[in-house]
């Protein structure tokens, strides 16, 4: 079978490239090891949330899955950080840059169900799932893939969108460069003594940042957590009885929204960082986590993938209107440097937060907090960094 692009991957990210290709008439095939096109209705609030900024907000709305999605969705008006090591805060509020809110959270699984609703009516769109590519093979007009069931298919381009793990990327001997950040993801669903409301929270401490984000589930108002714990505090924490885990999260927190409980059960990963030297190789393109990975302290990854996204499929289509090659290696390259700046660029600032609010130098500390007191009190500052977070240009 011949597509003008496949894209290896069904997540959130492969699917926003095959709806904005697919919608304009695009022969593609979106492949994916899995059945993303199958998730319960009784999954549609489980496992993980994004922090979705404007420009992804405004990505959906385009798709047409928006609708569906804010429906469960809860946004966020403000965000507060601060230094639990000291005197440190810093508030960034939607009307420093002239809007209503700054961003949403949202459920993973129900963009994902709310996209294959619509990939399953395009009629120049296949999905392909449970199924894995082999080997892929570069003619000089084409590519070729192997799946381990046997299909043979071919395209003009091949996209990779597959994850951190990419096998597309391993495939076409795309090199990266990876660290781990020597922590440990804990992640669940809490309810709160206190209604977080439409506020997200930032809390940096010594052993890792804790995100405290307000969700939707069937109407009730919920709190999702991130606790980028430091490895061996990580293994503390998993080990305690889930009261215990809360009291020192409640500790952690300062007491800001008082008890919880636990809603899902608590899980946990690896933290580490990824960035491919570059993002393409002959007709094969990276985007999302298969290009790069981020620390989730700001809940950027998602909005990063997204952004590649848009760059990408506004190439691909400007060369499919002049009838030129979709898969021409000055376009590929053009989108892999453009992108690959503005990631590296988020990537070093949230290590630069990582590593400052890590540090237990009091001169560091000394001068953090000077920084989050001249940062709050000057509006340019918020002004861009708030932009640049809810990606505004």
């Amino acid at each position: 079978m011949k597509y003008e692009a496949i894209i290896v991957g069904g997540g959130v990210v492969g699917a926003s490239l095959a709806l904005l290709l697919g919608q304009v008439g695009m022969r593609i095939c979106l492949l994916d090891k899995g059945s993303p096109s199958r998730v319960q209705q009784t999954d549609l609030f489980k496992g993980k949330t994004a922090s979705l900024n404007l420009a992804s907000i405004e990505l959906f709305k385009k798709l047409g899955i928006w609708e569906k999605v804010d429906q469960y969705s809860k946004e966020f008006t403000n965000i507060e950080v601060w230094d639990s090591e000291g005197s440190s805060a810093i508030t960034f509020n939607a009307q420093d840059i002239s809007e209503t809110k700054l961003g949403k959270v949202a459920h993973n699984n129900n963009i994902i169900s709310s996209s294959f609703d619509l990939l399953q009516k395009l009629p120049t769109v296949d999905l392909l799932e449970n199924e894995s590519v082999l080997s892929i093979n570069n003619g000089e007009e084409l590519i070729e893939l192997k799946t381990d069931s046997g299909l043979n298919l071919m395209a003009n381009l091949l996209v990779g969108s597959d994850g951190s793990m990419s096998s597309i990327r391993s495939l076409s001997s795309i090199p990266i460069r990876t660290w781990s950040y020597e922590q440990t993801a804990i992640v669940s669903l809490l309810e709160s003594e206190i209604p977080i409301n439409k506020t997200a929270y930032q809390i940096f401490t010594s052993t890792g940042p804790i995100a405290l984000l307000p969700v939707t589930v069937e109407g009730e108002n919920l709190v999702s957590l991130i606790w980028s714990a430091d490895k061996v505090y990580a293994e503390k924490l998993l080990s305690l009885r889930d009261s215990e885990f809360l009291e020192e999260l409640k500790l952690k927190t300062e007491g800001k929204l008082g008890h919880f409980k636990i809603r899902e059960a608590i899980s946990s990963f690896p933290l580490h960082q990824l960035h491919a030297k570059e993002y393409f190789s002959e007709r094969t393109v990276l985007v999302g986590d298969s290009a790069h990975t981020i620390h989730p302290l700001a809940g950027q990854g998602l909005n990063l993938g997204l952004s590649d996204v848009i760059d990408l499929s506004e190439r691909i289509l400007s060369l499919r209107r002049e009838g030129r090659d979709i898969a021409d290696l000055e376009m590929l390259k053009a989108y892999s440097d453009s992108r690959e700046k503005i990631n590296l660029r988020m990537t070093a600032l949230m290590e630069a937060f990582k590593r400052g609010f890590g540090s237990k130098n009091p001169w560091v500390k000394l001068g953090r907090n000077l920084a989050f007191s001249v940062a709050n009190e000057t509006k340019f500052l918020k002004k861009k960094f708030i932009k640049e977070a809810a990606g505004i240009t």
